[in-house]
C-alpha cells in the first residue's frame, strides 16, 4: 500500500483552512503549508499530490513551477489560481510546466473533492489483487474472491465458514487482507469499494462496516487493527 500526503500550499490562509477543513473531513492526510521551498522540504522522499496555488512568494511564473517539479517522480502537482487572474494562456503555460491540471481555486468543494479523488484513481495503484483466493499469511483465513465465500481456522483445523456478512464487508476484509500488514486508508478504501459514489461515503459508514465486520469474524475480528489517523490494517494473530 503506498502512503501519501495530500499538501495544500497556499498564502491565502482563508482558502488554506477551507480546503484543509475538506479533506481532513474525508480521511484524507493533509498539510498545510505556504512556499513551493517548504513543499520542497515536506515531499522529500513521500509520495504525494500538492494543490499549489499561483500566489506565492517563490512562483512567479509557470517557469518556477516547471523548475521546482522537474526531477520530482514522487509528487504529482495540481495548479491553482483565481479566475479574475487566470487566462487560457496561463492554463496552457502551467501544464506545459508539468503540473498535471488546473483548477480555480474558487471551484466547488464537492467538485474539487471529486476531482483529487478522481486524480488519486489514476495516481495511485489499485488496492484490487489479481488473486482469486487470499489466504492469510498464517494460513487460518481464506477469503475466496470468485465466490465469495470466507472460512477461518484452516491452519487449525476448526474451519468455519462466515455466511453472515453484506458486499460491502466482504470487500473491506478482501482488500485488507490483499494487502496484509499494509495501511489501507479510508479514502482509499472508498475509492476502492464505493468507486463512483464514494463522493457521498464518509468516514463513519467505513467505521460502522468494520466494526460489524468485526464482531462477524469472532476471534478473528482482532486481525483488523485501527490505524489511527489514517485507516486499517490486516495483521493475523494466533486464535486460541
Amino acid at each position: 500500500m503506498v502512503d501519501f500526503t495530500l499538501w495544500i500550499v497556499s498564502s491565502d490562509a482563508r482558502l488554506s483552512e477551507a480546503w484543509y477543513k475538506l479533506f481532513t473531513r474525508n480521511c484524507f492526510k493533509v498539510e498545510r503549508l505556504s512556499t513551493l521551498a517548504a513543499l520542497g522540504r515536506a515531499s522529500e522522499g513521500q509520495k504525494g499530490l500538492a494543490l499549489v496555488c499561483m500566489e506565492l512568494e517563490d512562483l512567479h511564473a509557470p517557469a518556477d513551477l516547471k523548475t521546482f517539479i522537474s526531477g520530482r517522480k514522487n509528487l504529482s502537482v495540481i495548479a491553482a489560481a483565481c479566475g479574475k487572474k487566470t487566462d487560457n494562456k496561463l492554463i496552457a503555460e502551467l501544464l506545459d510546466s508539468g503540473a498535471d491540471d488546473f483548477i480555480l481555486s474558487e471551484l466547488d468543494e464537492q467538485v474539487l473533492l471529486c476531482k483529487v479523488k478522481a486524480h488519486l484513481r489514476r495516481m495511485l495503484p489499485s488496492l484490487t489483487c489479481s488473486r482469486t483466493v487470499v489466504l492469510s499469511r498464517n494460513g487460518d483465513v481464506e477469503v475466496d474472491r470468485q465466490k465469495r465465500t470466507i472460512r477461518t481456522g484452516i491452519k487449525t483445523r476448526r474451519t468455519a465458514d462466515v455466511s453472515n456478512v453484506t458486499p460491502k464487508e466482504f470487500d473491506i476484509l478482501s482488500t485488507l487482507l490483499c494487502n496484509e500488514e499494509q495501511v489501507v486508508t479510508r479514502n482509499l478504501l472508498m475509492d476502492e469499494i464505493w468507486k463512483d459514489k464514494s463522493g457521498r461515503v464518509n468516514c463513519e459508514t467505513i467505521d460502522k462496516h468494520v466494526e460489524t465486520l468485526r464482531n462477524k469474524l469472532g476471534p478473528y475480528g482482532k486481525n483488523i487493527r485501527t490505524i489511527y489517523g489514517s485507516g486499517y490494517m490486516y495483521k493475523a494473530e494466533a486464535v486460541k
